[in-house]
This record gives C-alpha cells, sequence and structure tokens, in this order.
C-alpha cells in the first residue's frame, strides 16, 4: 500500500504543479459546458489524463475518474482500482479562490483503501492508508481534535450538481444539518472531507455526491478514525451517494 500511496501522491503533485502555476487555467470562455450548477474546463479533462499517465504506468490498475469516465462496475467487484477527481472545486479554481485541489483515491469495490488529496495553492497533502489508522499531513502524523458533542461540532455541506432542488428536497436538507453549531460550505467536497479528517470540521454531509468527489476523503477520515455512511443517492444518478463522513456515528443524523 505504500508504494501505491507513493505512486498517487506523486501524481497529485504533478498535477497539482501544472494548475497552481495556471498553464491550465482557463478564462470563462475556454468552459467546455456549464449550466446552473455545474463547470467544467480544459483543466479538468488535461489533469485527469496527467493523473491516469501516471497511476496506470505505475500501478496498471483501472482508473475511474470524473472527466474521462470508467467501468462503474468496479464498485461491485472485489479488485483494487483509482478514482480521480483531477480538480475538485472547479469553480473555485476558475473564479481564483483558493480552496481546490486534486483527489487520489484508491478503493476495492465500496471500500476505501487510501486516499490523497492536494491542495496546491496551500501546498498541504494530506494522505492516509485506511488499514494503519492515521492521518498525515505533508508526511507528518496528524491527531484530529474533534468536537465532543453535535451542538458543538462544525459541519460542513454543499449542493452538488446531483441533489433533489425541489422545496420539499431542500427542506428535508435543512432538517438533518440544522442541529450542528456551525454550518459551512467551502465549494470543494475533497477539500472539506481532509479538513474533517483533520479535525478543522467535524462533520461533512452532501446528497447526491459523486464517488469521484469523495473516495480520498472517505479513506482520510475512516483512516482518522471517524465514521463513514454513504447511501446510494435515491435521484438515481450514475455513482451518486448521499455521505456522511464525521468524528463519529452520533453525527450521523436521520431526520
Amino acid at each position: 500500500m505504500q508504494s501505491y500511496l507513493d505512486v498517487a501522491v506523486n501524481a497529485a503533485k504533478q498535477a497539482g504543479e501544472i494548475l497552481r502555476q495556471g498553464s491550465l487555467r482557463s478564462l470563462n470562455s475556454d468552459a467546455d459546458a456549464a449550466n446552473s450548477h455545474d463547470i467544467k474546463l480544459h483543466a479538468d479533462v488535461e489533469s485527469e489524463r496527467l493523473i491516469r499517465s501516471i497511476l496506470q504506468a505505475q500501478t496498471g490498475l483501472p482508473v475511474v475518474g470524473e472527466e474521462l469516465g470508467g467501468d462503474p462496475s468496479l464498485t461491485t467487484q472485489d479488485c483494487l482500482y483509482w478514482v480521480v477527481d483531477p480538480l475538485d472545486g472547479t469553480h473555485n479554481y476558475l473564479r481564483q479562490v483558493p480552496i481546490c485541489g486534486v483527489s487520489i483515491g484508491l478503493m476495492r469495490a465500496m471500500e476505501p483503501v487510501l486516499g490523497v488529496f492536494y491542495d496546491f495553492n496551500c501546498d498541504e497533502c494530506f494522505t492516509s492508508i485506511v488499514e494503519e489508522q492515521c492521518i498525515c499531513l505533508n508526511g507528518r502524523r496528524i491527531t484530529p481534535q474533534w468536537a465532543k458533542s453535535i451542538d458543538q461540532a462544525s459541519l460542513h455541506t454543499g449542493f452538488p450538481v446531483a441533489m433533489d432542488y425541489s422545496s420539499e428536497g431542500l427542506q428535508r436538507f435543512i432538517g438533518k444539518v440544522q442541529r450542528f453549531k456551525k454550518v459551512r460550505a467551502i465549494g470543494s467536497a475533497s477539500a472539506a472531507l481532509a479538513w474533517v479528517a483533520c479535525g478543522r470540521f467535524d462533520a461533512y454531509y452532501e446528497e447526491g455526491s459523486r464517488l469521484w468527489d469523495i473516495a480520498a476523503g472517505i479513506a482520510l477520515i475512516k483512516g482518522a478514525g471517524g465514521y463513514i455512511r454513504m447511501t446510494p443517492s435515491p435521484l438515481g444518478k450514475p455513482l451518486a451517494y448521499d455521505v456522511w463522513g464525521t468524528a463519529c456515528e452520533g453525527f450521523a443524523i436521520d431526520s
């Protein structure tokens, strides 16, 4: 697993450095596709191509990625595969908000094995091998200091493309998150999960998150000793899940 982790870190940092330098940064006119909730840049695609070339050359394992796809049946098979979000927080990146990064997870079926999230703006690389039960920041092991109770806890949430935006859906969503002391949205699921894992947040919840948004982050949280619950999104989008990632099981509420 350490050799796989080293390859993933190398791939994330190579892609992140190019993105940080701005040589793949796109202007509004360079967007491939945009709607009211989502935007794709050439930067996403080129970053994923670079990451895939490194992962496949050095590990030979299959890849599922946000931009270039992959075999969704891997989620039901007893084999290792990579899950890549080459630029999580694309809208932030486009608008030069420095909260985004490169997310690479290794999974077996639906179980996270290891995760890497590289925030190239801050040069912070979060890593975890789940079975080793630790999380590292830039190679240094850290211990999260999570809140002890939900009324003192901070929650990250968001509104991904696959979410139910109906009045009823939004009201149900509010009912699930309003018991937390603070609720934040930073525009990058991968960053938010990494920040839960290291103790900057206490919980993460989003409806309809895609697997590439969360694969690395759920590995980080599980490696840090936290709790993960994933259920397939009722909206029927492929590889979309409603996800709790929390300091403890008691923070994953239902209402």
